[in-house]
């Protein structure tokens, strides 16, 4: 995570932290989980947990915020994502001279620093630094519960049509993997890969994840493929995708489901 239009070390500032806008949903959740939900006046239209996210006045979708409604706010601080929001919004409002911090994740260590800077950002260290350890344990903790298991052929559905999936090089393959998993698709060098439906009947995955979110994906169109083993023994699954691909506190939820669907 890096700052954009800070004149001063986070630390610094911290303290004067009281009026936060926030336009990743990752993070939303991130400032609650530090105690800190209390104190945002705006966020985008996506975040929406925990439930009282939902109360918050919005300020726009993660793409394409308002600004002239961020900056009525008069925010001491806004939470953007790489993974959220377009690469020109945080040098638009530091031009303005609005603190910004932008977080990016890529891998499951770039969140546990990511919610330590958070917290460092609005003046949490020790909450930051206490969550990161919590999360980080309770994955270590998974993980050695089903290290001795065989991994599962797996595959993560994130659209069916065409079909999405995780592939390598991503914090949700480090999940699946944290889980005893063998994901099908983790040797594509792209995180989030089209995939064709011959490789995976080739691959004949055991269990099937899609990660539903409003809109979509069904399980529907992959049941029609009865020759997967996943198809084949009802092991197909829809769960909530946010636990799966939003790079917050919640992923640990999801890591510690996956490893229940894989190892039951």
């Amino acid at each position: 995570m890096m700052a954009a239009g800070c004149h001063r070390p986070p630390a610094a500032r911290s303290a004067e932290v009281r009026r936060i806008v926030c336009l990743a949903p990752s993070t939303t959740e991130i400032l609650y989980a530090l105690g800190v939900g209390d104190r945002l006046v705006g966020v985008d239209q996506y975040s929406d947990w925990p439930p009282e996210a939902q109360k918050v006045p919005r300020v726009g979708s993660d793409l394409s915020p308002s600004v002239e409604r961020i900056v009525a706010l008069e925010p001491d601080v806004v939470f953007v994502a790489t993974s959220a929001n377009s690469k020109e919004l945080p040098d638009e409002l530091a031009r303005l001279g609005v603190r910004v911090v932008i977080s990016h994740v890529a891998t499951l260590d770039d969140l546990w620093r990511d919610i330590v800077t958070t917290g460092d950002a609005v003046g949490r260290h020790d909450a930051g630094v206490a969550l990161a350890e919590k999360l980080r344990a309770r994955i270590a903790a998974t993980r050695a519960r089903v290290a001795a298991l065989p991994p599962v052929k797996a595959l993560v559905v994130v659209w069916a049509d065409p079909l999405t999936v995780v592939g390598g090089h991503s914090f949700v393959d480090e999940e699946i993997r944290a889980a005893g998993g063998d994901n099908i698709a983790g040797d594509s060098p792209q995180p989030y890969p089209q995939y064709s439906v011959e490789r995976m009947l080739a691959r004949a995955p055991d269990v099937i994840v899609v990660g539903s979110h409003k809109g979509g994906p069904k399980i529907a169109p992959l049941t029609a493929y009865t020759s997967v083993p996943a198809v084949k023994n009802g092991r197909i699954h829809a769960i909530d995708g946010d636990l799966l691909f939003r790079p917050g506190p919640r992923v640990v939820d999801g890591v510690e489901l996956l490893a229940r669907l894989f190892h039951p």
